[in-house]
């Protein structure tokens, strides 16, 4: 059994990167930036923007795009594949729950696909893994009110078909 090992600063880091992420999900007030083109790119990764979204918010190593104010999908590069488990348990620690996960390969990603529910939101997350040590989190949120899309027919799923 491997032992992950992180010091303080590392898991206030990724409490704040949970916290960042989960509020670019539940913020509807983002002022949306215009795309101009179809396709975005992030890290060394590039994929297409999902018909009737746009960017809304761009970082190094995170992008996220909305339709509207309930309807958003967020692309993150982590740094290192070690980063994933430390990810993983925070948000189980936060409440997050998973369910269905399944596992595909998407062109050269191996990918591990869970819905999860969090507070009033639901989603897709995918973990894509292209054996680099760079995995990539795609996740799309919509409100636990409204009927979660089937899972090739979501934004989300768009956007992890069509990264390279």
């Amino acid at each position: 059994m491997n032992i992950i090992k992180i010091s303080l600063g590392d898991e206030k880091r990724f409490k704040y990167l949970f916290l960042g992420v989960m509020l670019l999900i539940l913020a509807g007030s983002m002022t949306a930036i215009a795309a101009a083109d179809d396709y975005a790119s992030l890290s060394d990764y590039t994929f297409d923007i999902p018909d009737g979204y746009q960017v809304a918010d761009k970082a190094d190593n995170m992008l996220a795009m909305e339709a509207d104010d309930n309807h958003s999908v967020i692309v993150y590069a982590l740094e290192d594949a070690g980063d994933l488990d430390i990810f993983k348990s925070l948000l189980d620690s936060q409440g997050c729950e998973f369910a269905d996960e399944q596992t595909f390969q998407s062109g050269s990603f191996d990918v591990n696909q869970s819905t999860f529910t969090y507070m009033d939101i639901q989603g897709y997350l995918y973990i894509c893994d292209d054996g680099k040590g760079t995995p990539v989190l795609v996740a799309n949120a919509i409100p636990t009110s409204e009927e979660l899309p089937a899972a090739d027919d979501n934004p989300a799923y768009q956007v992890v078909s069509s990264l390279e």
